[in-house]
């Protein structure tokens, strides 16, 4: 009994020692301080966990007062406008952290009374919210990390009072699964949610006459495109960018008269977004009012593997070969953030494009600091670049991008800065992942290494159409009385299927093909005494000769073919092919010396024995080789195959191929 009190005293002492190793939990709180209509706010945090080698952590903030009124300051101050309870959430995101993600707290407030500050500004994110278009807008709070969720905030501020409906898209459809869950929104301004099923599209898209047309990321693009509609184009345009997305989210607001109002809208983020980790996902809001013009903002999104604000992204991480090889464009946006104290004066990117891309075709679509070209050295506040081989170097000159960590600063996307812009595939392109990364030099700074932007081309099938020639060449073993043996190859057709596009590692292909051949045999000077009716008469013969005329439809099917792409222009295959033989038709016939009475021959006549089809099918197993020349990923190659057989025989095919 002593023995098992001491072991379990001493396992409660190791338990112990272990527990005090691992610090508890850390939980997240809210304080305020009321000081008449004011209200304080700070928040208690999880202590950030620096990554080895990485810069300093930092969180960024979402603040929901639960009014319907926001911040992404620190330690706000807010005044509410009219007595109540409220409940404040806190929305913080952990930026170059190691840790997990906070908790995220909330707390009820109380006010007691009506209060009202005369010309009380809104926050700072409220003040410089509308950027885009003056009327509708979306911004998000943190980048779509797989695992957690993310708050997207809709902002209206119509010009004339009345209803409009809001169309909230997200999961393109070109990203496979559903990435992004709806988790429900505020309703702070009487918003109501309309279900999916009983909206009537068709007249809504027909009652848009003119649409702007806007796109941000951190910060606004700054581009925007006003048009006027026919009803068929409203209804075109709509119906296909509605079409281009697999989920979405509708709620009708009620406004008020140059007065902005703003919904939370809770998304979760999917595991399954892993697989597009560094590319740039879009979520479109749109903005029907009853009157006026409807607004389109698209707010594209970073997918990423951490808080980073400082990274590489490509549109579109999974990629479709046929379209790609097509000399699609890849697009592609370098974000940065100045997170020192001073301003940042000159930004230097070296941008490493992924190998078999067209350095040539870069095109710069937007860019923040917003500046002008550089024409000479001597300006300041422009912008220019470089190319060599396949690095841009990207150099915005004479800017004033802000440090986040200084004082004055409140508005943190005015310390963001980012390149948009697209390349070409180079003109040979195998199908491997398209890796790409940036070092980001703020003056005279080390530089920061961003991740890696990579797109990978989705795994699909490629089918392949053949046609060509069977040539047979027969070094025949004449032991078994045979004095000639002729073979005379055919036309041949076939399809195949294989993995699309293959780089630089074996692959198995299938094939099934039919093809004619003939074969023309011989048997001459058999000795042989006898009679043969000819005409009516007999005749006597010392000697005759036999023919054989076959000619078939061969079934080939290849079910083990391993091949390799070397490059661009050649691969090799070896593997094994089974056939069939059906015997289409067949002719025997005999020559007989005749001989008269004196015993001299007098005549050789062709007699025919038989006309008709062989009832006779023929099985076999052949390993062959095989080599391709031309384009042999996608497109036309022409190809040789020797075929092995047993028989003293030469099976040489030449073909052309055409991978689709």
């Amino acid at each position: 009994m002593k023995n098992k009190l001491s072991l379990l005293l001493v396992c409660l002492l190791v338990h112990q020692l272990i527990c005090a190793q691992i610090p508890p939990q850390q939980e997240a709180a809210i304080y305020t301080h009321q000081s008449g209509a004011v209200t304080t706010f700070r928040a208690e945090l999880p202590v950030l966990q620096a990554i080895p080698g990485g810069r300093a952590p930092f969180y960024t903030y979402l603040w929901d007062f639960g009014d319907g009124h926001f911040s992404t300051e620190e330690a706000p101050q807010h005044v509410y406008r009219s007595d109540g309870d409220y409940e404040v959430k806190l929305y913080a995101t952990n930026n170059y952290d190691f840790g997990t993600r906070p908790p995220r707290p909330k707390k009820p407030v109380k006010v007691n009374e009506k209060v009202f500050v005369a010309g009380r500004p809104a926050s700072v994110a409220e003040q410089n919210f509308f950027t885009a278009n003056g009327v509708f807008q979306l911004s998000k709070n943190a980048d779509a990390l797989p695992g957690e969720d993310m708050v997207i905030v809709a902002g209206v501020r119509s010009p004339d009072k009345g209803k409009g409906k809001v169309l909230l898209l997200t999961n393109e459809k070109i990203y496979g699964a559903p990435g992004f869950v709806y988790r429900g929104q505020s309703q702070y301004n009487n918003e109501k949610i309309i279900p999916g099923d009983s909206l009537q599209l068709q007249p809504l898209w027909a009652s848009v006459q003119k649409v702007t047309i806007t796109q941000s990321g951190s910060p606004d693009y700054g581009n925007r495109a006003d048009r006027s509609l026919t009803t068929e184009e409203a209804i075109r345009y709509f119906s296909n960018l509605y079409k281009s997305y697999r989920t979405v989210a509708t709620y009708e607001v009620q406004t008020k008269a140059d007065t902005a109002q703003f919904s939370l809208i809770n998304l979760d983020i999917t595991p399954e977004m892993l697989k597009d980790t560094n590319a740039l996902v879009t979520i479109t809001g749109i903005y029907i009012p009853e009157n006026g013009t409807a607004m389109v903002h698209q707010l594209d999104i970073p997918i990423v593997a951490s808080h980073d604000p400082n990274k590489m992204s490509l549109k579109q991480a999974r990629l479709s070969y046929r379209l790609v090889n097509r000399k699609k464009k890849l697009k592609y946006k370098v974000q940065f953030q100045n997170d020192g104290e001073g301003d940042a004066k000159n930004i230097r990117l070296e941008v490493q494009l992924p190998p078999h891309t067209d350095p040539e075709s870069f095109e710069l679509l937007h860019l923040y600091p917003r500046c002008v070209p550089c024409r000479s050295e001597q300006d300041r506040g422009c912008w220019k670049y470089d190319m060599k081989q396949d690095t841009l170097s990207f150099l915005f000159k004479g800017v004033s991008l802000p440090g986040s960590k200084a004082e004055d600063v409140t508005d943190k996307d005015s310390t963001k800065g980012f390149i948009q812009f697209t390349v070409r595939p180079a003109r040979r392109l195998p199908n491997e992942a398209l890796k790409g990364r940036t070092q980001i030099f703020f003056d005279k700074n080390d530089p920061i290494t961003t991740n890696y932007a990579t797109g990978r081309f989705i795994k699909s099938l490629s089918p392949i159409l053949i046609g060509g020639w069977h040539g047979v060449s027969r070094s025949a073993d004449l032991a078994d009385g045979l004095t000639s043996l002729k073979d005379k190859g055919g036309w041949m057709a076939g399809i195949g299927l294989a993995p699309l596009a293959p780089y630089r590692r074996p692959y198995l292909q299938v094939e099934l093909y039919v093809n004619t051949w003939q074969q023309s045999r011989s048997m001459e000077h058999i000795e042989e005494k006898g009679e043969v009716q000819i005409d009516g008469r007999y005749y006597g013969y010392m000697s005759y000769s036999r023919f054989f005329e076959e000619r078939y439809t061969q079934l080939r099917i290849v079910p083990l073919q391993v091949r390799y792409n070397i490059n661009s222009f050649l691969s090799v295959g070896a593997g094994l092919m089974g056939k069939i033989d059906f015997n289409r038709d067949a002719k025997e016939s005999k020559i007989y010396n005749l001989f008269g009475a004196a015993g001299d021959t007098v005549m050789s006549r062709p007699i025919a024995v038989y006309e008709g089809k062989l009832n006779e099918r023929n099985f076999g197993m052949q390993p062959f080789i095989d080599v391709n020349i031309g384009r042999v990923y996608l497109g036309p190659a022409i190809g040789l195959r020797y075929i092995y057989t047993t028989r003293k025989g030469q099976f040489m095919d030449v073909y052309a191929a055409w991978r689709f």
